[in-house]
């Protein structure tokens, strides 16, 4: 491609997808330094995007589902005129594959399960549970003009403080929520796991406003009691959270956003799998990370690609057969990893 040519990676699925398609926006702004991005993002992700931290990132459009074709046929008069040399698809569904079609742009490259991939210019397998990261899975839409090497998803919060009492990189941050119920750990496990923590470990409790009655219930059963527990659960705009992961000194979450914003600022993490696995290639990717699950072979295990409102069987093993020892070998590890 010429000098200060232009892409567009569109991406409008969930959080934490979003956050992963940074690797892309990463990988051509370490390997193809001249070339201006732009990214297309569902509605309530923009903010986060615009903390990736280099300027070769220069614009986010954005698509509100909730007015489905009236923002589709607005996007597309819009990017019409900004002329791509290339459109990277990584969204797998019809309407943003027949937006990609429909802009003029010289190239479009997807994957081959998008309903309108025949279109493209070039399609791309999606390698699906073989252990194949989503960001390596994204990158191999870039290999025919960059190659294969696949780089960190990429985010970086300033100009935000920690709520009043909290010291950056001395406390947990545990995040009890999913949108998925068997994606979330139960919370008597988070319970059992902070009973074991030495009694002068500060814990930060995080997560949307959604799921503040998650946090809510594991504060309540420390109250009395010696504990220093901040519950910040639905008090901080998605920026603010992200901050406050960035600043921990290790996060504990479910295969949920929260981990992929701990990845993209690469804090130190431990991932509960529950319903899910990690050979889906959603996985955590920070440069220190552990992942916990089931030791039972469970045949029930996954019950789907995606978590679930409730066990299909009912007596939800997958979660509560995950021990809260294996936790705290978790935590210690990573205090011994420090040298502590």
């Amino acid at each position: 491609m010429s000098a200060q040519s232009k892409v567009l990676i569109i991406q409008t699925a969930f959080l934490g997808d979003a956050v992963l398609s940074t690797s892309m926006v990463e990988k051509i702004r370490l390997e193809s330094p001249e070339t201006h991005v732009d990214l297309l993002v569902r509605k309530g992700n923009e903010s986060i995007l615009g903390a990736y931290p280099h300027p070769n990132l220069r614009h986010i459009y954005v698509y509100d589902k909730a007015n489905k074709w009236a923002s589709w046929w607005s996007l597309r008069k819009q990017l019409a005129k900004a002329s791509y040399d290339q459109v990277f698809v990584v969204q797998r569904f019809f309407g943003m594959g027949l937006l990609s079609i429909c802009i003029g742009a010289k190239k479009v490259i997807g994957f081959d399960k998008n309903p309108m991939a025949w279109f493209f210019h070039e399609r791309v397998a999606h390698d699906f549970g073989n252990g194949l990261h989503e960001t390596e899975r994204n990158t191999g839409l870039l290999a025919s003009w960059l190659g294969k090497t696949t780089y960190q998803p990429r985010l970086k919060i300033d100009d935000y403080t920690l709520p009043i009492g909290v010291e950056s990189k001395k406390y947990l941050c545990i995040c009890p929520g999913s949108v998925w119920e068997t994606k979330r750990l139960p919370i008597a496990k988070w319970i059992e796991f902070i009973h074991l923590l030495p009694v002068d470990q500060p814990i930060v409790l995080m997560g949307s406003p959604n799921e503040r009655e998650l946090s809510d219930h594991i504060e309540a059963a420390f109250q009395g009691q010696e504990r220093t527990i901040y519950n910040e659960t639905g008090k901080h705009d998605l920026l603010g959270s992200t901050y406050i992961y960035q600043q921990s000194l290790l996060a504990f979450v479910n295969d949920s956003g929260p981990m992929h914003l701990c990845s993209a600022v690469n804090t130190p993490t431990v991932a509960l799998f529950c319903s899910t696995v990690p050979a889906f290639g959603f996985g955590p990717l920070s440069t220190w990370n552990r992942v916990l699950e089931v030791r039972e072979k469970l045949a029930c295990r996954p019950c789907g690609d995606h978590g679930k409102k409730n066990c299909p069987l009912g007596h939800f093993a997958c979660g509560n057969q995950i021990e809260a020892q294996d936790m705290l070998t978790a935590y210690t590890d990573f205090l011994a990893s420090r040298g502590e």
